[in-house]
């Protein structure tokens, strides 16, 4: 069976062989870009064999003015395929792909409006994510159907990035989903009103394209619960960080219709970042003995640094192969 076999098998809760991996980090800067990026992926790839190759993106979506008032944010237009930044994502995933070992099953990191239209835009004026969600919402509780019309213009890039990824040829997409954190107090009814709809947008563009959405929930304090209303038909697997919620395997499944999780270990820290071998085994075992072998892609988040890092990855994903 190979990777891809694996993977597919295990999205679709069929038996495997052996319980499929997928470890990813976000590289340094240096390496988000051209040859060095392409090379950083395929050596990250080849050092830990993990069954999916997750792109990541770190071309974000930009504004080429200062959104200093809601009045600027309202003159955003809508991104497309020919800016720079999605050309340069596009580009880095076509080469990575060409230089990837053919087994394997590939995604493609997309920032959903969470991210892409709630923070990324900000992020030149120097603010962070929680700064940029504190004026992003005030503005949108100001005038929500004005900057709901701007989101709009947002997300119908997104969605020519999600079919231009399929068109690559990656085998699904990465779609990262925010704005359920319960510090910004959201309520559940804003939630489905002002990002729901955006997100299933684009999860229905990557099945229309013929990709599997893998829906990945980021960030801590979430409340999973409010992902309940999605579309199940519209998302092949569910991700969320299980240590930083905290919401167990056993649970998410429940919320998210008994859809195959990816996940399992601690996000750069816990057994994977500092156990002991035998420890890091140990646990891969009690993960598939708790949840079971069917409907479960093992996988985190990852710092890696050393090559003891990448061996300890790789160990976890041999041990994974051979339950």
């Amino acid at each position: 069976m190979t990777k891809r076999e694996r993977v597919i098998r295990a999205v679709r809760g069929e038996e495997t062989d052996g319980i499929p991996s997928c470890f990813s980090m976000h590289f340094p800067p240096e390496y988000a870009n051209g040859e060095s990026a392409v090379d950083a992926h395929i050596q990250f790839l080849k050092q830990t064999d993990t069954d999916i190759l997750k792109i990541m993106n770190e071309n974000l979506v930009t504004c080429d003015h200062e959104l200093l008032t809601r009045q600027d944010y309202e003159s955003f237009q809508k991104i497309s395929a020919e800016q720079p930044f999605m050309k340069r994502q596009l580009d880095l995933v076509k080469r990575i792909l060409e230089e990837a070992d053919g087994e394997c099953f590939t995604i493609g990191t997309l920032h959903s409006v969470g991210t892409s239209a709630m923070y990324h835009p900000f992020k030149s004026l120097g603010y962070g994510y929680d700064q940029s969600r504190k004026i992003f919402d005030a503005w949108l509780n100001e005038a929500p159907e004005k900057m709901l019309e701007s989101m709009k213009r947002i997300t119908d890039g997104l969605c020519e990035l999600a079919v231009k990824y399929i068109e690559a040829g990656l085998d699904g997409v990465f779609v990262a989903s925010l704005g359920a954190e319960r510090r910004f107090g959201l309520t559940r009814e804003q939630f489905l009103e002002w990002v729901a709809p955006f997100d299933q947008m684009i999860m229905k563009t990557v099945k229309d394209a013929g990709g599997y959405c893998f829906l990945h929930v980021c960030n801590r304090d979430v409340n999973l619960d409010y992902y309940r209303d999605y579309d199940e038909n519209l998302y092949d697997v569910v991700n969320w960080g299980t240590f930083e919620v905290p919401c167990s395997i056993r649970e998410g499944r429940e919320i998210f219709h008994q859809k195959t999780v990816m996940g399992g270990l601690a996000n750069r820290q816990g057994v994977l970042a500092a156990g002991s071998e035998e420890a890091l085994i140990n646990t891969v075992h009690s993960i598939v003995e708790s949840y079971g072998r069917k409907g479960l892609i093992l996988g985190a988040d990852c710092t890696v640094a050393t090559e003891q890092d990448l061996s300890r990855i790789k160990l976890a994903v041999e041990t994974a192969r051979k339950l």
